[in-house]
């Protein structure tokens, strides 16, 4: 992959994940592009169009092509060839601010060993509204006391604090040290919790989780998203009770069930 002066510079990959003809991708890749320090920009997708060909021409952006079936596919593939020392899956409803490589790699090069860097985040709502204090956004916030406290964990102990009563750390919002992980390949046996359960396998990992608090990140919510789908068709509950099957066992995550049912009315 040929990449640019700019892209030479670049410390991070920002690789868009394309599915079918999302009216929300150009201001997705708009968004990467404005970054405050060099980025490379890449669209991936397993369902090439003209239109999205037609927004990787127009920004100057490869469109990286792949057979795959599956978001797991999908996001493996999207960094499987990252050149950079750091990569983000970017997803292609959520905005990106100016500002999120550059804490990012700050956050990053603070590190001794860090695996992943990951930042707060608000809800972009279908009338074009940022929201940042909605109550399922401060419980994911205090699940991350611990890294308020100390932004950088290398114990596993840490690391899987914020993981053990759900997932408050916001895939979107997530970059990998590549040149510690390699290849990073998601689970395959799920469609919903594959991030959640990419954290747990991490937290197994030597090396560091670092947090950014800053709102770097505006993740699109609405009835058409996957995760609205998921709960829909109850792969959510599924695989919710799945994850927490395995920290829990079955009696206490059966327990947990009752009451995180309560926050699918939110689409968190």
């Amino acid at each position: 992959m040929e990449m640019s002066a700019v892209d030479r510079d670049a410390k991070l990959t920002l690789a868009i994940c394309a599915y079918k003809d999302n009216p929300f991708l150009e201001d997705a890749v708009v968004s990467a592009k404005r970054q405050t320090v060099p980025v490379h920009v890449v669209i991936a997708t397993s369902t090439p169009s003209d239109y999205i060909r037609r927004i990787a021409e127009r920004h100057e952006v490869a469109c990286l092509e792949h057979a795959g079936s599956g978001i797991a596919s999908d996001w493996s593939f999207a960094i499987s060839d990252v050149r950079t020392p750091y990569a983000t899956i970017a997803h292609q409803d959520d905005i990106y601010f100016p500002r999120y490589a550059e804490k990012v790699i700050e956050g990053f090069q603070k590190a001794h060993e860090p695996l992943i860097a990951f930042t707060d985040y608000c809800d972009l709502t279908s009338d074009g509204k940022y929201h940042a204090h909605r109550l399922y956004l401060w419980i994911k916030r205090f699940l991350l006391w611990s890294f308020y406290l100390k932004h950088i964990h290398r114990s596993r102990f840490w690391k899987r604090m914020p993981l053990i009563f759900g997932n408050a750390v916001s895939c979107p919002t997530v970059s990998f040290n590549m040149r510690k992980l390699g290849r990073v390949t998601f689970d395959h046996s799920f469609s919903v919790n594959l991030d959640w359960a990419q954290w747990l396998a991490l937290a197994d990992q030597p090396g560091e989780f670092v947090f950014v608090p800053h709102v770097l990140v505006a993740h699109r919510i609405g009835e058409s998203m996957e995760t609205a789908k998921a709960i829909m068709d109850n792969r959510r509950y599924q695989e919710d009770f799945r994850i927490f099957e395995s920290i829990w066992g079955g009696k206490m995550a059966a327990m947990i069930m009752k009451f995180y049912r309560l926050a699918y009315g939110s689409n968190a």
